[in-house]
């Protein structure tokens, strides 16, 4: 989903609630929610350049599917949306196969940023070694002289 990028922080957690009200209604069945934030547009959207976005991976059922959609047409927070069935006979199974996969992405997602903060701190780390080795032998020039 999309949505107005100028939202107060009230309103959005009020928007979020709502769609959690409406999917627990429906009964479903929330595989992941992520929420993006704010982030640019490759073109206007109702005369607006950012857009915030959120993602729900759910399973639930059709009618479901249509109140959602309902809510969201007539909500005018919302600026876009798309609902895609990626499996029609998506079973309890499924789901916590889903889930397990979802938390081992997130956790090699994390395990990549902690090993790239740490080579960039490395580099930093050599960065200001060389600088300090410069300035050493920068000292022992000037002595020379």
């Amino acid at each position: 989903m999309m949505l107005a990028p100028n939202l107060p922080a009230e309103e959005m957690e009020a928007f979020k609630e709502k769609v959690a009200s409406i999917m627990e209604t429906g009964g479903a069945k929330l595989v992941r929610f992520e929420d993006w934030g704010r982030r640019r547009l490759a073109y206007p959207v109702r005369k607006e350049m950012f857009g915030h976005y959120l993602l729900y991976d759910f399973q639930g059922s059709p009618e479901l599917s249509s109140e959602l959609e309902r809510n969201l047409k007539i909500d005018e927070k919302v600026f876009k949306y798309l609902t895609l069935v990626l499996d029609k006979k998506f079973t309890d199974e499924d789901l916590a196969r889903a889930k397990e996969n979802l938390l081992a992405e997130a956790a090699r997602r994390e395990a990549e940023k902690a090993k790239a903060a740490e080579a960039a701190e490395a580099r930093l780390a050599e960065g200001r070694d060389e600088e300090d080795d410069d300035d050493e032998a920068a000292d022992v020039a000037g002595e020379d002289e």
